[in-house]
């Protein structure tokens, strides 16, 4: 319990009369300090209210994509003593923007429930809220007492994501179960692989009279079965490779990209798993359906960026977490160092997929337009161009993404029409994504 200004004042107020008393002489003085005195002598005498409260937090929903509102409902019920006057203000956590009153104000009798009702948007990421913050004051306002009061709850703001168009990868592995990608085998589908002599029991239905007539004997038709494969997203959450400017980060965009990502290849049946690669490793293991893109959406929310030594370079990826000879999808902006790291991972037998946001378009608009800035802006390009070119050679498939442009077109343009890829990558490397 603190006293308040007000008390200070009659405090000192009743001192100077006093004292003035005295000093000149004066009863007229000292009967005027009387009430003075005995209204800072008050609080010896008010017994102060016993404090107990029961918080209660609500929030619906906890899950919500950038922007979207989010209700929190606080009920606070009186356990102990009433309060004269209370102050309640709900602690939101920084980076919240709130519509309506996260506060309370007036009298509070004992066993009196009040409720605190008002709705909160973000951006994306997790947001803890602590508790509530209450002040307690008597009727004649001479004391104070503060408190908070513990009241955790917690809101989710998903990353955005865009829907993708359909595109197929193709890896040497895939799973057992039914789905869109090719297996590489023979079996019931739709995509025409290759045919053989007629067996007694194949199905007339796809014999091939052409080929038949041409050889003089029975051929069948045979076609590739379509599955479900193994897909690990690795997101490049390292500070050096981020750009900061102003209050957009190019990290938020590969985020962006991640989510898209995951939720396409959900959606088609496959299992997914997510590597966020920063400061530490945030892992989530593969799974499928809806279930996994929830752990996979909040895994993305929580996503922060981070500096560590040993996870400086991505020549220290934990490659055994995923299957072997499955597809890897690596959004980063990708540094000059990590070029040998994507070539080993294709080494190994994992179809690589880089998905690059651009930095140099992304940085370019924040900078000066003179001759400096175009000269390295064409060094920048050029070097890059080496880069790409050397793991289109080795087998990777690169996709150039210009955050200023939808991820739909630069995927469309890299791996659906393929026209540019045909003529940079070897047919080792362009065996892993079909067109």
């Amino acid at each position: 319990m603190k006293m308040t200004s007000d008390w200070a004042i009659m405090a000192i107020l009743s001192v100077v009369l006093l004292l003035s008393g005295l000093i000149l002489r004066r009863a007229e003085l000292l009967l005027i300090a009387i009430p003075y005195w005995i209204w800072a002598l008050l609080p010896a005498w008010y017994a102060a209210p016993r404090f107990e409260l029961s918080i209660q937090r609500q929030i619906e929903p906890e899950c919500v994509q950038a922007d979207q509102a989010s209700r929190v409902l606080v009920t606070i019920s009186n356990m102990g003593d009433a309060l004269d006057e209370v102050y309640f203000s709900d602690v939101l956590p920084q980076g919240l923007r709130y519509e309506g009153n996260p506060t309370y104000h007036g009298a509070f009798a004992q066993g009196e429930t009040r409720e605190i009702q008002y709705a909160v948007r973000g951006q994306r990421g997790e947001y803890q809220f602590q508790g509530v913050r209450a002040r307690i004051c008597d009727r004649f306002g001479l004391y104070s007492s503060d408190h908070a009061v513990a009241c955790h709850g917690s809101l989710f703001v998903l990353p955005a994501f865009e829907k993708l168009k359909k595109f197929s990868i193709r890896p040497e592995r895939t799973k057992m179960y039914a789905g869109i990608i090719r297996s590489r085998e023979s079996g019931a589908g739709c995509d025409f692989l290759g045919t053989r002599l007629y067996v007694p029991g194949d199905s007339p239905r796809y014999l091939n009279w052409k080929a038949g007539a041409r050889w003089d004997t029975l051929v069948t038709n045979l076609f590739e079965q379509d599955r479900v494969a193994d897909i690990g997203i690795i997101l490049d959450a390292r500070s050096i490779a981020n750009i900061q400017r102003q209050e957009a980060s190019l990290f938020e965009h590969g985020v962006k990209a991640a989510a898209s990502l995951v939720h396409y290849f959900l959606e088609t049946g496959n299992r997914v798993g997510l590597l966020i690669y920063g400061a530490f490793l945030a892992w989530t293991a593969p799974g499928y359906g809806q279930q996994q893109r929830n752990k996979l959406a909040v895994a993305l929310a929580q996503a922060r960026l981070g500096t560590h030594e040993v996870f400086k370079l991505f020549q220290y990826l934990p490659v055994r977490l995923f299957p072997p000879q499955s597809q890897l999808i690596i959004v980063s902006p990708l540094l000059p160092q990590d070029s040998l790291a994507m070539r080993h991972l294709r080494a190994h037998g994992y179809q690589v997929l880089v998905l690059c946001p651009d930095p140099v378009a992304f940085e370019r608009p924040f900078l000066p337009s003179d001759a400096h800035t175009e000269t390295a802006e064409r060094i920048m390009r050029l070097e890059r161009h080496v880069i790409f070119d050397r793991l289109r050679r080795d087998g990777v498939v690169v996709v150039e993404w210009d955050v200023a442009t939808p991820l739909r077109t630069a995927i469309q343009k890299e791996l659906m029409l393929g026209s540019r890829a045909r003529q940079c990558v070897s047919p080792l490397a362009f065996k892993g994504v079909e067109v």
